[in-house]
């Protein structure tokens, strides 16, 4: 029956020409579209005829499952409001106008009661400290207050103050205001049993501190220090633009610990750095949910952590020449607060070198991320990248910069993405290839469900999805424009500009894709199957195929409309 309505329409379509009459398409799940009768050409049947296409006569192609259809009809019922099918021009408007939702967080996990839990420590709550010392500063002298018990030292050179101890429950509280001063907790022993270099409390109390010739905080102890930044206090950290150098210590930043960092409290950091990175722990560093601002202007890396970079909470700011947060050998999650980053290297990166211990995941809060640097990313780790009810916004501008990369599987669920890159191609010497600018680069496979994403690339042979492997688009809603050209190299050969670069894609039920290519919207090395949705593929080129397919097409629901769109 099916069939023959379809059959129906080409005798209709071929006798009527009529502005006024549409064809109305019912689909099964509930989208009532249309297409004016006078634009339909021809429609003809592949395969089984289970798949008709429909052949515009401006340029674009309409393959549909019957399997999807309900019903076509050639008027308005007075009862249903029926939507045109899209121009390229739509979707561009619709990522002009894009705005993120308000974020999600993840709830942090409660303390745990276990003194053998492995993050016991990192809970402020679990400390009660039965001894504290003030330092306050003032211009380039300090006072002490408090008892200093027994196995403690306390060295004062005007403002810069050293601490040795194998005290345990310690709190050292800093205040007031120096222009050449440090605080310092000295490493009583580099093989330090757990007798020595005993874990602390650090209260940031409304200190102003600059230290002329290295970091203003320099913890060499490599035992957990608990940052407190009590409501209403603003702390400002400042290093010297040469560091003077210590046989023996790791000066990395402004704010540099051997051991674990773990802030919390609702005050202010603001952390300046001339020479090195901003906050630097060789362990990791943890950000608590009831974290208040941390602004971080540095030289180097905003965040630079050894293990783990952790956060649940905060609102924080960085401004780096290097990397924004970057966790050398090991993961970065999030999963709370917001982050600003601006920076010229990558926004957010883990592990250099190592797949097997490098992931990020991206469990909550918001990420607002701009790089300006040739193969500056956005987010990029050498394992997997995992997002689930994440709100991230990023731009690239670098030759060869991507927002999102990884080396093992990229997967993205619940989220809302908006991704943009404006650079060209850049030669990779390692790779011995042309690396192309992109907003996703998956070098493994790729899985996007449940999301919404605005993508942009602007760049000449740029890329919104490339993927080696494969694809998989479910239950979302992705707008796409590539509005670069082919980039031409010297070879004679060009770098290809496409919307959707996959070895295989495979386009599910309750996905909206909606692409926009100045080239080839999708391009398949091997397989595209459109099991269900509505996917809108259109070019901008009279000359260039919308979907190229290299080896099959297959189509078992859903509706593909693809070919040329002004």
């Amino acid at each position: 029956m099916k069939k023959i309505l379809l059959l129906t329409v080409i005798v209709l379509c071929g006798v009527l020409h009529a502005q006024d009459i549409p064809v109305v398409f019912y689909q099964k799940d509930g989208a009532v579209r249309y297409i004016d009768c006078s634009l339909v050409d021809s429609v003809s049947f592949m395969g089984n005829a289970t798949a008709p296409a429909i052949y515009t006569s401006d340029k674009r192609v309409a393959n549909y499952s019957v399997r999807m259809l309900d019903r076509m009809e050639f008027e308005y019922p007075t009862a249903v409001t029926a939507w045109a099918f899209p121009c390229a021009s739509d979707f561009l408007n619709a990522i002009s106008k894009a705005t993120a939702p308000a974020q999600t967080d993840k709830t942090e996990p409660a303390k745990p009661s276990d003194e053998d839990a492995a993050d016991y420590s990192d809970y402020y709550e679990n400390y009660s400290p039965k001894n504290t010392i003030t330092f306050t500063w003032s211009g380039n002298t300090v006072t002490r207050s408090g008892t200093v018990p027994a196995d403690v030292t306390v060295t004062i050179d005007k403002g810069h103050v050293t601490v040795k101890s194998k005290k345990s429950k310690m709190r050292y509280r800093l205040q007031g205001t120096t222009t050449d001063g440090s605080f310092k907790i000295a490493n009583m022993d580099v093989n330090a049993t757990d007798d020595n270099n005993k874990k602390f409390m650090l209260d940031l109390y409304g200190i102003n501190m600059t230290n002329p010739n290295g970091p203003a905080i320099n913890i060499q102890s490599g035992k957990t220090v608990l940052v407190n930044m009590p409501k209403d206090k603003v702390n400002t950290l400042k290093d010297g633009a040469e560091y003077t150098q210590v046989d023996g210590e790791s000066r990395k930043g402004t704010f540099f610990s051997e051991g674990q960092l773990i802030f919390s409290g609702l005050g202010t950091l603001n952390v300046i750095s001339l020479a090195g990175h901003g906050i630097c722990s060789d362990d990791y560093i943890r950000l608590r949910n009831n974290v208040g601002e941390i602004n971080i202007t540095a030289a180097k890396d905003g965040f630079n952590t050894k293990d783990k970079f952790l956060m649940y909470g905060g609102k924080v700011s960085i401004n780096a020449a290097g990397d924004g947060i970057s966790v050398r050998r090991g993961q970065v999650e999030l999963y709370g607060g917001s982050v600003d980053i601006t920076c010229v290297d990558d926004g957010i990166v883990s592990d250099y070198v190592n797949s097997d211990t490098a992931f990020i995941r991206i469990g909550g809060g918001k990420l607002n991320i701009t790089t300006t640097g040739a193969k500056g990313h956005a987010v990029t780790t050498t394992g997997k990248l995992m997002v689930e009810n994440g709100t991230i916004t990023a731009s690239t501008q670098g030759t060869a910069s991507k927002c999102f990369t990884a080396g093992g599987d990229i997967t993205i669920a619940d989220s809302y993405i908006n991704l943009s890159t404006q650079g060209n191609p850049q030669f990779d010497d390692e790779e011995n290839d042309w690396s192309s600018a992109a907003c996703i680069r998956a070098k493994s496979g790729l899985s996007i469900s449940g999301s919404d994403l605005y993508l942009l690339s602007s760049g000449q042979g740029s890329k919104c999805i490339n993927s080696s492997s494969t694809a998989s688009l479910a239950g979302s809603v992705l707008t796409i424009a590539a509005k670069g050209s082919d980039y031409a190299v010297s070879d004679n050969s060009n770098v290809r500009s496409r919307a959707v670069d996959a070895v295989s894609l495979t386009i599910g039920e309750g996905t909206d894709l909606r692409i926009s290519a100045a080239r080839t919207a999708i391009y398949a090395e091997k397989v595209l199957e459109v099991a269900g949705g509505n996917s809108f593929a259109y070019t901008l080129s009279n000359n260039t195929k919308a979907v190229n397919v290299k080896e099959t097409f297959s189509q078992s629901g859903g509706l593909l409309l693809s070919g040329y769109s002004e």
